[in-house]
């Protein structure tokens, strides 16, 4: 059950729950019984231009205590076009609540906008909920777009009037929210409005801020009608204000330093039906319920003040219910109280040759505790980096409200009194919250779809001659043996974690009989990525013309660049070993008589390059052979990670390291060692060696076929090395405008407090943009500018 608390009142007394009350302690403890995960994805960009790679790292949380989920580990990622079609799509593999992808923008893009969405498979129990990502960016594609423009604005715009709460009364004090939108969906910056009645009378005017919000007291009176008034591309609107109810309650709320002060009205008319009745507020944040009772007692109003320690930090979502326990009005409320998140402080740059060291102190971290930052490092100048969203506003906000929210990183984001009165604002406007009382009481969420860790797959044998199998080892799992019973023949495997292009491999062993091809029939879960539709809206990222307001500049594409490598040619000569060297990331060893005399077997030889090797001959427990050869690394890249190097023999991956028992360097040409697995991502973490025999002296190898190889339909898909496109110079328009310059996509606070990075000096002002966790769950995110 979760957690039932009262909230401590300074000016009412503090009422007990009654019989009635569990009717909604226990509908809203039904609804919230299922644990819900949210995910924040962190694009290195927002505008990209066709040819560059799309950076991103994935954070999960458990939405009710904003700590790292560690239940998951698939997350579904799509970029989705502006027809709703899947343009590209992948399966990210999650460790400890944290991960890391890229999506390459090439030919399947043009000019225009898309949208990012990752979710879980367990998120799909809560279609209704907004605990998945999605949001907007844009691609440009200088073949087809020679200007960047804003886009102009249709004329019309959507302006909604907003009563706090969702009632107007009559004959009462009503705080109304506007907003004001253009067609895609942003705030008409700064347009002025004029609140007259049916008499023309002008009562107030007022100007919405920077995102098309804004708002106004009325004291609406019977028989008369109200609108708002307002100029837009030269034509003038005239808005009614409607559903101004003669009977009924508002519920109002009032921001005081310490406090929040709560006032429940109502008029004259509707008092005598109200006068004697209890009411009841309930408060919660989506995990935990607090209620108190509240009457009017003979006035029109009645007012409770709440200590804000007394309220849950973040969201606070009041609802008025009768006593027939009927809502009535709702309003949210997001108390900043509690929220700690760690602060960054001016970073501190130094010139090392062509290299930039930026050192950026960050306070209240532990560096004992587990931390994953992500930095975005672009021009200062950059109108490549617009998030609505960033990581606070995604776990704090986003859940709580229907619609989205413009620049929701804004509020959390060098957080001041004036951004704590516009979020205030913006939740004026939101009306009702996410949470449905309707569906609270009648339509708990059902638990249709597991958390998925890895992918499963079944195993089916029909041949009863069959003994067991061998299921050989991949690089995030080890080898195992099945043994089959007379009435055991299906059999289920969880947590395999394949990547890429990987396969099962799978040999079969009867009696008597060496191990050889496999006859069983697997059937792999989830075998595709499964669809997630939901009609969330992101907020647009493109720029528009808004006619209300001064012209926004048109800006060019100058000096545009192919975002290609540049190639250099030499004209210098090289020797064989050189360039054998300068074609890989490894280090090269070529086999002479000398070295040969060195190392007999190509065993010995890779024990003298750190390894591990085991080379005794042993008679294998299910064949009888007597063929033994192990290797592996003195150092993991991780906890998880795998410690055996891979293998290549002529250009062919070794899935069967026997061959390599007693192996003679008579026939090896040279030997490439990449110790540091660099270019093979995380199936290289051990390392990657790459055996070459002489072409004069290269025998056939013919491995033994002891296995069936079976295709994995759905895996998961390795991160790629960031890409920096090469640009013929850092002082273009175009470089500050749309130039990216690195990403970093696992950073984490040094012992001595500080984050450092080696950025390439372009000698121009740069923008790190931060985003990500410390100390397991203290969030982190901000944007800091660096100077020369």
């Amino acid at each position: 059950m979760k957690n039932r608390c009262l909230i401590l009142l300074l000016l009412c007394s503090i009422s007990l729950y009654s019989q009635d009350d569990e009717l909604v302690l226990d509908a809203f403890d039904d609804f919230t019984e299922l644990t819900r995960e949210q995910v924040y994805i962190h694009l290195n960009k927002t505008v990209f231009i066709k040819g560059e790679m799309l950076a991103f790292n994935a954070y999960s949380f458990i939405k009710e205590s904003q700590e790292l989920s560690f239940s998951t580990t698939n997350l579904y990622c799509q970029i989705i076009n502006d027809k709703n079609q899947v343009v590209k799509e992948k399966l990210i593999l999650v460790n400890q609540g944290v991960s890391r992808g890229d999506f390459i923008i090439d030919s399947l893009f043009t000019t225009g906008e898309y949208k990012f969405k990752a979710y879980t498979n367990w998120m799909k129990n809560f279609p209704d909920e907004h605990n998945y990502f999605l949001e907007s960016f844009r691609v440009l594609d200088p073949e087809n777009l020679l200007i960047d423009k804003p886009t102009i604005s249709s004329g019309n715009i959507d302006l909604q009037v907003l009563p706090e709460g969702g009632h107007l009364l009559q004959d009462t004090d009503n705080i109304i929210g506007v907003i004001a939108k253009d067609q895609l969906g942003l705030g008409v910056a700064g347009l002025k409005l004029l609140l007259i009645d049916d008499l023309e009378s002008e009562l107030t005017e007022f100007k919405l801020n920077a995102f098309g919000i804004g708002k106004f007291v009325l004291n609406p009176k019977p028989g008369r009608s109200y609108f708002i008034r307002y100029t837009y591309n030269e034509s003038q609107f005239k808005i009614p204000i409607n559903n101004i109810d003669p009977r009924g309650v508002v519920l109002s709320l009032k921001d005081l330093k310490d406090d929040v002060v709560i006032s429940l009205k109502t008029n004259n008319t509707t008092l005598p039906k109200v006068a004697n009745k209890s009411f009841r507020i309930y408060i919660h944040n989506g995990v935990e319920l607090k209620d108190v009772s509240i009457s009017f007692n003979g006035e029109t109003q009645s007012t409770l003040k709440i200590r804000k320690s007394n309220l849950f930090t973040g969201i606070n979502i009041f609802t008025l219910f009768n006593d027939d326990n009927t809502p009535l009005v709702e309003r949210m409320f997001f108390n900043y109280r509690g929220i700690n998140n760690a602060l960054i402080k001016d970073a501190r740059p130094v010139v090392k040759g062509d290299s930039l060291e930026v050192k950026i102190p960050v306070i209240k971290v532990d560096e004992s505790q587990f931390q994953n930052i992500s930095i975005s490092v672009l021009p200062k100048d950059t109108k490549s980096y617009y998030h609505h969203e960033n990581i606070v506003s995604t776990i704090y906000l986003k859940p709580f409200i229907k619609t989205p929210v413009q620049n929701a990183s804004y509020y959390f984001t060098d957080i001041t009194l004036k951004k704590q009165l516009e979020l205030d604002n913006v939740l004026l406007t939101q009306g009702w919250s996410s949470y449905n009382w309707n569906r609270i009481f009648n339509k708990p969420p059902d638990y249709n779809y597991d958390f998925e860790v890895g992918i499963s797959y079944t195993i089916n044998s029909n041949d009863n001659a069959s003994k067991g199998l061998l299921i050989y080892p991949n690089i995030n799992s080890k080898s195992e043996v099945i043994n089959f019973t007379e009435n055991q023949r299906t059999l289920e495997r969880k947590g395999l974690f394949p990547l890429d292009d990987e396969k099962l491999r799978i040999g079969e062993f009867r009696k008597g009989i060496k191990v050889g091809k496999s006859k069983a029939v697997l059937q792999f879960y989830p075998n595709t990525i499964s669809q997630f539709s939901t009609d969330y809206i992101p907020v647009s990222v493109t720029n528009t013309n808004q006619l209300a307001n001064t012209e926004k500049e048109f800006f060019k594409y100058k000096d545009i660049e192919e975002l290609n490598e540049v190639k250099v040619v030499a004209k210098k000569g090289f020797t064989r070993l050189e360039k054998l060297q300068n074609a890989t990331l490894g280090r090269i060893t070529e086999f002479d008589e000398k070295e040969r005399k060195l190392y007999r077997t190509l065993g010995q030889f890779l024990s003298g390059r750190g390894f591990m090797v085991e080379e005794t001959p042993d008679e294998d427990p299910i064949d009888g052979s007597l063929s033994f050869f192990r290797i592996y690394t003195r150092n993991k890249a991780s906890i998880n990670a795998t410690d055996v190097p891979i293998i290549f023999l002529d250009g062919v991956r070794l899935v069967d390291l026997d061959i390599l028992q007693g192996f003679s360097m008579e026939f090896v040409d040279y030997v490439e060692v990449n110790k540091g697995g660099v270019g093979e991502g995380i199936r290289g973490g051990a390392g990657v060696i790459r055996v070459y025999t002489d072409p004069q002296k290269r025998f056939k190898v013919k491995p033994r076929e002891s296995f069936s190889v079976y295709n994995i339909p759905l895996t998961f898909t390795t991160p790629k090395r960031f890409y920096t496109p090469k640009y013929s110079t850092f002082s273009s328009d175009f470089f500050k405008e749309y130039g990216v310059i690195d990403w970093f996509p696992n950073v984490r606070v040094g012992k001595d407090g500080t984050i450092t990075l080696k950025i390439l000096n372009t000698k121009q002002p740069i923008k790190l943009c931060i985003e990500g966790v410390v100390n397991s769950a203290l969030l982190i995110s901000d944007i800091v500018t660096v100077e020369d």
